[in-house]
């Protein structure tokens, strides 16, 4: 029971780890890293899954906004199409309705890769956190 209370805890105080001996320490700074390095590991996948999801989710909606828009703009294209060969000659109304339709597509991949892009594959939080443990190590080393 006495060994226990000398173990290194996070509100160890520096009189308690002076109590222990060099195993001890070693042991308690070998188990500590060990679960620093578990969860860093489980915020690793949890970042990366995070990001992964989104981008299926985007991917998801760009596909069904895609199919429904391009039923849409058929039937839409049909009709501008129609109402404009009331005006100008059949294949000159069309074509201005095909290049309509090119620019309204360009502006859509636009706004498809933009949002597919966000956010990074790169666990951020997860570097962040691991340079920290890396100086907490280090600190407890030198002690």
């Amino acid at each position: 029971m006495e060994e226990r209370k000398a173990e290194a805890t996070p509100e160890a105080t520096p009189k308690e780890f002076e109590e222990q001996s060099t195993p001890q320490l070693v042991r308690s700074i070998a188990s500590d890293t060990s679960t620093l390095v578990r969860k860093e590991v489980e915020l690793a996948k949890q970042e990366i899954t995070e990001a992964v999801m989104a981008r299926v989710k985007a991917s998801g909606a760009l596909a069904g906004a895609g199919v429904m828009s391009l039923y849409g703009l058929l039937f839409l294209g049909v009709a501008a199409g129609a109402a404009l060969s009331l005006v100008l000659a059949t294949w000159l109304a069309f074509l201005i309705v095909a290049a309509g339709f090119l620019l309204l597509a360009g502006g859509a991949a636009m706004f498809g890769l933009v949002r597919i892009k966000r956010p990074p594959l790169a666990p951020e939080e997860t570097k962040r956190t691991v340079k920290e443990d890396v100086e907490w190590a280090r600190a407890q080393l030198k002690r």
